[in-house]
């Protein structure tokens, strides 16, 4: 038997899927996700939830602009649009991890 959802858990869950998919870490994802789903004005949300979705939404818009200027520079350089896809943002963006077996500088003045 297929469930049913109503449209706000629709909703919800489109929001959650969006946020997650663009690096928003999962709790935050489904706290803020519920807040928007259900159109709840900022009145009615403590200080601490108004800065939760204030940070995920700001968090969220970063990482699409991201997307859109790296969308721009990949097609500056011929790159096919449609050949584009977030894995490939995801590995052009990454931030290499320090090389733990590398020399300090004091290690290398001290040889």
């Amino acid at each position: 038997m297929e469930e049913q959802f109503s449209p706000t858990q629709k909703q919800e869950q489109s929001y959650r899927a969006e946020l997650v998919k663009w690096g928003i870490e999962l709790e935050k994802a489904i706290q803020v996700a519920r807040i928007l789903a259900l159109n709840i004005p900022n009145e009615n949300l403590s200080a601490s939830e108004v800065e939760l979705v204030e940070e995920v939404c700001k968090k969220w818009f970063e990482k699409r602009k991201q997307w859109e200027q790296f969308k721009q520079v990949m097609a500056q350089y011929g790159t096919s649009l449609e050949q584009l896809s977030w894995e490939d943002y995801q590995t052009a963006t990454q931030r290499p991890e320090k090389d733990s077996t590398a020399t300090s500088d004091s290690d290398e003045k001290g040889q």
